[in-house]
């Protein structure tokens, strides 16, 4: 259960961080205008993404403690 749980998780960040990612562009084909928005927006998908990274190596990272030595 805690599996699907953890990868729920990173289904939805990664949703929400693919939104996000798809604001910052759209927003930069605006120009000028659109640099407020682009600037929070892509402030918050970058931490999203910092999200996923530490979340999927880390994933990983657990299975290789358990290898017997």
């Amino acid at each position: 259960m805690q599996t699907v749980h953890r990868i729920a998780v990173l289904a939805f960040m990664a949703l929400v961080t693919t939104c996000l990612l798809a604001l910052v562009f759209g927003l930069a084909s605006r120009g000028w205008s659109g640099l407020a928005g682009m600037v929070v927006y892509g402030f918050a998908a970058g931490f999203g993404l910092e999200f996923l990274g530490a979340a999927w190596s880390g994933r990983f990272a657990g299975r290789r403690r358990r290898l017997p030595s």
